[in-house]
C-alpha cells in the first residue's frame, strides 16, 4: 500500500498553497524525492481528489503525476474559472452629431465646388437615444467544483439635457422641441440653431445665442461669438472672442494676432492655429499647425498634416501628438502634459493668494507687536487706534481662515499633480529648446531627436521611441 502525500506535509518536505477563494492551487516542493522515495507514494492525482481538487487540474499534473515531487519549486496544479461579469449597458445614440456634406447645383445644372455643410436636426417628438440593457454574467467554478455567482453588467443612465424628455421610466429620450441634436460628454441636448450668411462684423455686431451658431464666413477682429451649444465657422476667426459649452469647428485657422480667443466645453478643431488663446474642455484637433499660441486641453492635444507646433505653450490632460515640435531656430516651446489644464491653472493661482495672505499675516503680526510694544511703555490706546486694531484682528481671521483653504486645497492638487500621467508623442523631430513636463516632472530637450516619446515611470520622465497610441 502506498504512502500518503500527506506525511511529506506533515514533515514540510512540500506545501499545498489553495487562494482564499478557492480559485488557484499551487503546490511547493521544499526537498525533493529521490526515485527511490517517489515510489513509495501515491499518485499525486489521487493526493488532490482526497483533498477535494476536482476542476482545472493541469496538464502538467495529469502528464507527470507524482514526478513533480522530485522538481524543487513553485507549481501552479490547479486553477478554478473565474465569473465573467456581464456586458455593461449602453446607451444608443439614434442621431448624428456629424456634419453632411451635400453637393448643390444652381439653376443652369452646374455643381457648387464648394462644401455645404447641413446641420443635423430632429422634430418634436423623436426618438433620440434608447438603453441597452445590462448582460449576465457567466458563473466560475473554483477548484473544488463550487460554483461562483457572476455579477450581471452595470446599467447604463440616459444624461438629459435641455430640451429633452425620458420617458419608459428613463428607458428612451425624445425630442421636446425641433432643433438640433448634440452630445456634450455624455449629456444629450437638442439645440436650435442660429446661422450667420456671411461675416460676424459690423453688419451683426456680437453674438450670444442659447443654442448652436453656424457661421458661413469669417469672424472679424474685435467682436464676440458666444454660445451654449456648438459654433461652426466656415472661414476664419481673427483676433476675436469665440466661447461655447459645447464644441467649436473652424474650417479655416485661428488667427488671433495675440488677441484672439476660442474656447469650448469640448473639443476646439481648426486648420491652423497661430498667436492666439485656445482653450478646450476635451481635444484641441488641428489640421496642419500651431504657431506661438497657448492652447490647452482638458484630454488631448493632435496636429495632423504637417503636424507642426512651433513655440508658445501647450497643456493637455493626457496626450500632445505632433510631428515636428520647436524648430531648428530653437524656438521656445513648452508642452506639458499629465493633469487638467484648468487643476494646473488652479495650483498657480492658489499659490499667488496663499503668498498674499502670508503677507497680510506678516504685516499684521508686526502691527500686532508695534501695538504691544506701545502698551508696555504704559500709555493706552485712543479711540483711532483701537478701531484700527479691531480691523486689523478682523483681516487677520479672515487671512487664517483663507490660508487654512488655500493649503488644504494645494494638498489635494499636489497630490494629483505629482501623480499625473500622460504622454507627449513626436513622430518625425523634436528640435532643442522645447521644455516638456509630465505631471510635476519636466524635461529640457538640449539636442534634436527623432522619432520620441516622452512619459514618466518610477518619478521619472523616460524619453523613448515613437509609438501611435492605440486609440
Amino acid at each position: 500500500m502506498s504512502k500518503s502525500l500527506k506525511l511529506l506535509e506533515e514533515d514540510n518536505r512540500i506545501q499545498l498553497f489553495i487562494s482564499g477563494d478557492g480559485l488557484r492551487v499551487e503546490l511547493v516542493v521544499k526537498k525533493p524525492l529521490s526515485e527511490e522515495e517517489l515510489s513509495s507514494y501515491e499518485e499525486l492525482k489521487e493526493f488532490l481528489d482526497s483533498r477535494g481538487i476536482v476542476v482545472g487540474i493541469k496538464e502538467e499534473v495529469l502528464e507527470k503525476g507524482k514526478k513533480l515531487l522530485q522538481e524543487e519549486g513553485r507549481h501552479l496544479i490547479a486553477e478554478g474559472q473565474r465569473p465573467q461579469r456581464g456586458k455593461d449597458g449602453e446607451v444608443k445614440i439614434l442621431f448624428t452629431q456629424e456634419l453632411e456634406k451635400k453637393w448643390e447645383e444652381n439653376e443652369e445644372g452646374q455643381v457648387n465646388l464648394f462644401d455645404f455643410l447641413k446641420i443635423p436636426e430632429v422634430k418634436e417628438g423623436d426618438l433620440l437615444a434608447e438603453l441597452i440593457p445590462p448582460g449576465e454574467g457567466v458563473p466560475g467554478q473554483d477548484v473544488f467544483g463550487k460554483e461562483i455567482p457572476a455579477l450581471s453588467g452595470r446599467p447604463a443612465k440616459i444624461r438629459a439635457g435641455k430640451n429633452v424628455e425620458l420617458i419608459e421610466d428613463g428607458a428612451k429620450a425624445i425630442a421636446k422641441v425641433a432643433g438640433r441634436p448634440v452630445m456634450v460628454g455624455k449629456t444629450i441636448s437638442v439645440l436650435p440653431v442660429f446661422e450667420v450668411d456671411g461675416d460676424v462684423g459690423t453688419s451683426t455686431g456680437n453674438i450670444s445665442f442659447v443654442g448652436s451658431v453656424v457661421v458661413r464666413g469669417t469672424i472679424q477682429s474685435g467682436f464676440r461669438v458666444e454660445a451654449e451649444g456648438d459654433i461652426e465657422i466656415w472661414g476664419n476667426v481673427e483676433a476675436a472672442t469665440v466661447q461655447s459649452q459645447g464644441n467649436v469647428v473652424v474650417r479655416g485657422g485661428i488667427f488671433g494676432g495675440e488677441k484672439g480667443l476660442v474656447r469650448a466645453r469640448g473639443d476646439v478643431k481648426a486648420k491652423v492655429i497661430e498667436n492666439a488663446t485656445v482653450e478646450a474642455g476635451q481635444d484641441v484637433i488641428v489640421g496642419e499647425a500651431i504657431f506661438h499660441s497657448q492652447v490647452s486641453a482638458g484630454r488631448k492635444v493632435v496636429v495632423g498634416g504637417r503636424g507642426l507646433a512651433v513655440g508658445g505653450k501647450i497643456k493637455a490632460g493626457s496626450l500632445v501628438w505632433v510631428k515636428t515640435l520647436g524648430s531648428s531656430m530653437g524656438t521656445v516651446t513648452e508642452v506639458m502634459v499629465g493633469i487638467d489644464p484648468t487643476l494646473r491653472e488652479e495650483y498657480n493661482y492658489l499659490m499667488g493668494e496663499l503668498e498674499k495672505v502670508k503677507k497680510q499675516l506678516e504685516e499684521g503680526e508686526r502691527v500686532f507687536k508695534a501695538i504691544n510694544e506701545k502698551q508696555k511703555t504704559g500709555k493706552g490706546l485712543d479711540s483711532g487706534m483701537v478701531r484700527l486694531l479691531e480691523k486689523l484682528e478682523k483681516t487677520c481671521r479672515l487671512a487664517r481662515e483663507k490660508k487654512e483653504f488655500c493649503e488644504a486645497r494645494l494638498e489635494e492638487l499636489e497630490e494629483r499633480i505629482s501623480g499625473g500621467e500622460g504622454k507627449v508623442l513626436v513622430e518625425e523631430k523634436v528640435y532643442s529648446q522645447v521644455r516638456i513636463t509630465v505631471g510635476n516632472l519636466t524635461y529640457l530637450v538640449r539636442d534634436e531627436i527623432p522619432y520620441a516619446s516622452f512619459y514618466k515611470k518610477d518619478q521619472e520622465i523616460v524619453l523613448g521611441s515613437f509609438e501611435k497610441p492605440r486609440n
